[in-house]
């Protein structure tokens, strides 16, 4: 047993961390490791937040991730805060708040995404003067490069709300991938977007997702221990585009999330005909929400019908689908709606440039 502690000690002590601006070597014993652990979550913990998506009501829960709040500027109401976080996070996600713990909650709109390299930025607007983390590490050229090995604390909102701020440790696996860093805190569905940290509070990089599983020859088995974030290399240059209102997408979508008129009534309604749906309506797709920062959002709202899309008529998604799938950007639709309005039903027709 003695042994074992010694060659514990050994390797603790040996653990090397590099700074933002240089390569000094940082050595750690035991004690140290468990001091700086405690260090680090409590200067960063009230940073790090959860991301929360729900139902049009802003009460039924959808899912959530995690994310760092970072930036804030001064409004004339108040402020106005930025949280990065993941963007498959926010996809598709159109009523979002941001989960301060103590049940303090803030509505939120996507500010910015970039879908192939998986990051967003998120923002809202309240009086509250908050603390944010800052941009020190955002405005270099010089990032934190950790080594094989090095110890790495992973803090953000595994599974559910309950688990707030959960921090865990693990050790870098590989760096051999500048856009990557793989490691072993442990990380669960709800951890996506939260920030890993060195022991010395740089941030390294955002969580994004971990290996699960493989396929063998015997079947698929479990894998454990194998968690990708984000670096820095990738992240500094990316966040700071997004800062700046710079959206990328990796193929244009309307931006809707649609059902049949006749599921919806089922489905969602319960077999009750919503006033917002007329009697005679059988056909067309029901719009459920309409996505921030595609070209349907403000155009198209929620809860009207499309029925027709250029000149084609729309009986369900099946006939709205193909026709939107294969769109290039620039292409131009015309797409008529059923639209609920002034307590009357109107046949609205809009133009959308993907």
């Amino acid at each position: 047993m003695k042994r074992i502690v010694t060659f514990l000690l050994i390797i603790l002590s040996f653990t090397i961390l590099t700074g933002c601006f240089n390569t000094e070597t940082t050595t750690f014993t035991l004690e140290d490791v468990q001091g700086q652990i405690v260090d680090v979550y409590k200067e960063v913990s009230p940073y790090t937040v959860a991301v929360v998506s729900y139902l049009e009501d802003y009460q039924t829960y959808a899912g959530h991730g995690s994310g760092l709040l970072y930036d804030k500027i001064e409004t004339t109401t108040g402020f106005k805060y930025f949280v990065i976080t993941n963007y498959h996070v926010v996809e598709s996600q159109a009523y979002i708040k941001i989960y301060m713990g103590n049940n303090t909650y803030y509505q939120a709109m996507p500010h910015a995404v970039h879908e192939n390299k998986d990051l967003a930025i998120v923002s809202f607007e309240t009086t509250a003067d908050l603390e944010v983390y800052g941009t020190e590490q955002f405005t270099g050229s010089t990032f934190v490069s950790p080594k094989v090995g090095s110890f790495v604390i992973a803090v953000g909102t595994p599974l559910d709300l309950d688990y707030f701020n959960t921090a865990t440790l693990g050790i870098v696996g590989v760096t051999t991938n500048l856009g990557v860093i793989q490691h072993d805190a442990a990380i669960n569905p709800g951890n996506s977007g939260g920030p890993l940290f060195d022991l010395n509070g740089n941030l390294l990089g955002f969580n994004t997702w971990k290996r699960a599983e493989t396929t063998t020859s015997d079947g698929t088995i479990s894998v454990e221990g194998i968690g990708m974030a984000i670096s820095m290399f990738v992240a500094v240059p990316e966040v700071n585009n997004l800062r700046a209102g710079n959206s990328t997408f990796a193929q244009p979508k309307l931006g809707v999330t649609v059902i049949d008129v006749a599921k919806v009534i089922d489905e969602v309604y319960e077999g009750v005909r919503p006033e917002f749906i007329e009697s005679t309506q059988t056909d067309g797709v029901f719009v459920s929400s309409v996505v921030p920062l595609r070209p349907s959002y403000g155009v198209i709202l929620s809860k009207d019908i499309i029925i027709e899309v250029n000149g084609i008529a729309i009986s369900t998604t099946e006939d709205l689908i193909p026709l939107v799938s294969q769109a290039n950007y620039g292409d131009t639709f015309t797409i008529k709606l059923r639209r609920f309005v002034d307590n009357q039903f109107k046949t609205i027709e809009v133009t959308i440039i993907m």
